[in-house]
C-alpha cells in the first residue's frame, strides 16, 4: 500500500519578513498620528463656534432684538440689547443658565490646545445679527453698526491644524474652509 505524499503549503521566510516590514512601515506612519488629534480638536471647536453664531442669529430673529458677539482672545460673549437706548446685556445660556460666555483652550479639557487665532469682521472683533438675521460689524466705542460688505472670518487652530469659519455678508450664512 502506497501512501500518497502530502504536501503542506506554508509561507516562506521571505514572505513572512515582507509582511512584517510592511506592517512596521504602516505602523510607523499611522501610530504618531493617533496620538495627536489636533484636526479633531480644531473641528470640534469650530463646530462649537459655528453653533453659537447660528444660535445668536436665530435668537435675534426670534426675539426681534439685535444680538452681538464679542470675540476677545480665546473667549466670546453673546449679548443683546432689548432696545437701542439700553446697554448691552449678556444673554443667559439656555442649558447652563449662566451668562453666555464661551472659552476655548481651557486647561484640563479636551480642547485645551485649541486657540482662536484671528477674528476679522472688517477690522473689528464684533459681529451683530439684526432682526432679520443679517450680519453687521459693531464698533462699541462709537456704538455704530456697519453693514458687512465682505466675508467675516474666524480662524480656529490647534497645533498645526487651522480651520476658518466664514460669515457671509447680507445673509449671515456660515461655512468652514
Amino acid at each position: 500500500m502506497f501512501r500518497a505524499r502530502q504536501h503542506h503549503r506554508a509561507f516562506t521566510l521571505v514572505e513572512i519578513l515582507t509582511v512584517v516590514v510592511i506592517l512596521g512601515i504602516a505602523s510607523a506612519i499611522v501610530v504618531p498620528q493617533l496620538g495627536s488629534r489636533d484636526d479633531l480638536r480644531a473641528a470640534s471647536a469650530t463646530r462649537q463656534v459655528m453653533a453659537d453664531l447660528i444660535y445668536a442669529q436665530s435668537r435675534a430673529i426670534s426675539t426681534q432684538h439685535k444680538h452681538y458677539i464679542e470675540f476677545a482672545g480665546n473667549q466670546y460673549t453673546i449679548s443683546s440689547r432689548p432696545d437701542d437706548s439700553s446697554s448691552l446685556t449678556t444673554i443667559t445660556h439656555p442649558i447652563t443658565k449662566e451668562p453666555y460666555v464661551q472659552t476655548v483652550g481651557v486647561a484640563n479639557t479636551p480642547l485645551e490646545k485649541v486657540k482662536i487665532n484671528s477674528i476679522n469682521f472688517a477690522s473689528t472683533s464684533w459681529v451683530c445679527f439684526d432682526e432679520f438675521g443679517a450680519p453687521f460689524t459693531y464698533d462699541p466705542n462709537t456704538n455704530t453698526l456697519t453693514t458687512m460688505s465682505s466675508i467675516g472670518t474666524i480662524e480656529i487652530g490647534c497645533g498645526t491644524e487651522k480651520l476658518t469659519i466664514s460669515v457671509e455678508p447680507y445673509t449671515g450664512d456660515t461655512n468652514v474652509q
